[in-house]
């Protein structure tokens, strides 16, 4: 059975993670995506697909096994129970929000789901695909194989390594509280110099009247601010939000002076933009993170923001059209989210318009930055 197979052969690792990087065909996919029907009708594939895979990975039990899988000598198995447990809801839920149909959907579920109901549904899938799915459905499979084992490999290193898989308290924000196809942007390590990446992005936001979060650098701020002015600045970046992303690009919960990089960084976002919102948004690079700061964070009317969409738009290792279909296909995924790019990366600005067109009439909302709690 390829499931079988291909899910129980490691990927080649590397010491900070992963070489292989989940990458996906969406030409592949015979269907145009420009209605609510036909994002429902590859979103449940998609679900499907994804629900086969983590079974397969799931028969993986003995954890010498799961550590020589995941090329790690030390995991945490419950992590991992943690985050099948949460996807497996977040899909269930995903599934009683499919209320449409199409032409050419060979496949009936019935609501409400169960996860047992969508195993059961996701087992007979193999043997009814039609054969105009079936070079998608290999290159979904595979592409599923990587990103499961992109996700427990995540999952087995916390808390021991935070990341953006699983929360450490409640206030943290991860985008699966997101009502059904609601996404917000967020771009991170900027800003680049004057006429850079930064400035072509939201650019390109601006014309499409969207906006996002932009989580800079202290430093980068700074050495932008030094530039120009404030008021060129402010300018630049007013139809956005402008969260933290600490003074440096640094691992913060090893840094003792991470108090400095938060009130540093903060302070100078109000310098530039004092209509910025109340509520302050961090988001701490690598996703790392301890309780300490997130309950420093609370007491002083900020949030730690994560994601559960990952561009992975900074890899050289992947193109920007392969970026667009990555993200286009974790939108019909998981549904709902926070989408991590990079601004001072250049696929980004790249594959937004790809992804918009490629998603157009779906009733995709794309949050507004600025209308956030």
């Amino acid at each position: 059975m390829l499931l079988g197979v291909c899910i129980l052969s490691a990927p080649t690792l590397f010491a900070g993670g992963p070489k292989k990087i989940a990458k996906i065909n969406r030409s592949l996919w015979p269907y145009k995506i420009n209605s609510a029907a036909e994002f429902d009708f590859a979103s449940k594939m998609e679900m499907l697909v994804f629900a086969r895979v983590l079974l397969a990975s799931e028969r993986i039990t003995v954890e010498d096994s799961i550590k020589k899988y995941l090329g790690l000598e030390k995991i945490s198995t419950l992590s991992i129970t943690n985050w099948k447990e949460q996807v497996k809801k977040v899909l269930v839920a995903n599934f009683n929000a499919i209320n449409t149909t199409t032409n050419h959907d060979f496949i009936e579920i019935h609501k409400p789901q169960s996860w047992q109901q969508i195993l059961n549904t996701a087992n007979t899938l193999e043997n009814k695909i039609p054969e105009n799915l079936k070079a998608w459905f290999t290159n979904a499979t595979e592409f599923y194989d990587s990103y499961i084992y992109e996700q427990m490999r995540l999952a087995a290193l916390f808390p021991r390594v935070t990341s953006e898989i699983l929360t450490l308290q409640s206030s943290e924000i991860i985008g699966f509280d997101y009502p059904d196809k609601q996404f917000l942007l967020t771009f991170d390590d900027g800003p680049t110099v004057a006429g850079g990446n930064t400035d072509k992005l939201i650019s390109t936001l601006n014309k499409n009247n969207i906006n996002g979060i932009f989580f800079v650098l202290g430093d980068m701020f700074n050495a932008r601010l030094k530039a120009t002015s404030v008021q060129k600045l402010n300018a630049i970046y007013k139809p956005m939000v402008i969260g933290s992303h600490g003074k440096v690009h640094t691992q913060h919960p090893r840094d003792e002076h991470w108090k400095y990089s938060l009130s540093f960084t903060n302070h100078l976002i109000d310098s530039v933009a004092p209509e910025n919102k109340k509520t302050k948004y961090f988001r701490p690079p690598y996703g790392q993170r301890n309780d300490k700061m997130i309950t420093y964070l609370n007491e002083n009317n900020s949030r730690v923001m994560l994601w559960n969409i990952d561009s992975q738009d900074w890899n050289a290792k992947i193109t920007s059209n392969e970026v667009a279909d990555r993200v286009i296909t974790l939108m019909l995924l998981w549904r709902r989210g926070i989408i991590l790019f990079h601004d001072i990366h250049p696929k980004a600005n790249i594959a937004l318009p790809v992804i918009w067109e490629g998603l157009h009439n779906c009733n995709i909302q794309w949050l507004d930055a600025k209308q956030l709690n």
